[in-house]
């Protein structure tokens, strides 16, 4: 009896331990939802905005084709410049409208609202009413040489600085907000224009002890330059801006032997000067 009893004991002692085991242990089905639930979830494939791409020509005030002109896109970064024939092609978003601007230094600035899938655009500009303007520079012209005073006390001359570009770059104003972000632009960028090889130089008929104070005041590590009476502004057509009230905002990228490579004219666009120089000093490279 007491050996029965102990093995009946022993037995039952056994069972429990494997009924304690296996209540440990998770079904198979619970372990397969448990590895399902700890995985992430795949990431949506995400599906490029639809484009459409949009052609034109550019003229100038004469009705001849222009190259050079820019077109910037509203709201972004994009902006391309016309051809040797003044033709231009952009990738537009297909949206309800988009928003142009075509410019040209000695042109007013043209806005262009642009529906999904225009057709092929003609874009004339007119010639801004500022009196006393020279023939607008155009891509590939030599630019003018000149020599002004600097925020050092020294003199630039331009035509001193060949074999390597140059970014000249007319704002209306020391000190105002947008002349502010554009010079702080510059500067924050600055680096990246002398590992590609160019000088910035700023421009404006502010004089030389506006240009010390807005310097210091910045920071700025490019000389400004006192065009005292507009008289270079003038030389190179350099238009007013809103309803001519402002002196406007237009810079030109030269190139190594001092031709111009780009020209940007926009007042309201301040710190897309800066980027779209970049751009076209990475292309001529």
């Amino acid at each position: 009896m007491n050996y029965s009893l102990a093995l009946v004991l022993a037995s039952a002692t056994v069972l429990t331990g494997q009924a304690q085991t296996v209540k440990t242990r998770p079904p198979a089905a619970l372990l397969a939802m448990q590895g399902n639930a700890a995985a992430p979830a795949p990431a949506p494939a995400s599906v490029p905005a639809p484009t459409y791409r949009l052609t034109g020509r550019v003229f100038d005030p004469d009705g001849e084709p222009l190259p050079g002109a820019t077109l910037l896109l509203k709201g972004t970064s994009q902006v391309v410049s016309t051809d040797a024939t003044g033709s231009f092609a952009l990738d537009l978003p297909v949206r309800t409208l988009n928003t142009l601007v075509a410019g040209y230094a000695g042109c007013d600035d043209l806005v262009l609202n642009v529906a999904a899938n225009q057709p092929q655009l003609s874009v004339h500009l007119s010639p801004s009413l500022d009196e006393g303007l020279g023939r607008a520079l155009r891509v590939g012209d030599l630019a003018p040489d000149f020599y002004l005073p600097t925020t050092t006390g020294a003199t630039f001359k331009l035509s001193e600085h060949r074999g390597h570009p140059v970014v000249l770059y007319f704002y209306p104003k020391d000190g105002s907000s947008g002349c502010t972000k554009e010079a702080c632009s510059f500067r924050d960028q600055y680096e990246d224009f002398t590992a590609l090889g160019a000088e910035v130089i700023g421009i404006s008929s502010d004089s030389e002890r506006s240009h010390r104070q807005f310097t210091a005041k910045y920071d700025l590590p490019f000389p400004l330059l006192s065009d005292k009476g507009g008289q270079l502004r003038s030389k190179y057509a350099v238009p007013r801006a809103v309803l001519g009230l402002l002196p406007g905002r237009v810079t030109y990228v030269l190139d190594g032997e001092g031709r111009v490579r780009y020209v940007f004219n926009s007042l309201n666009e301040a710190t897309d000067h800066v980027a779209n120089a970049k751009t076209i000093l990475r292309d001529i490279q």
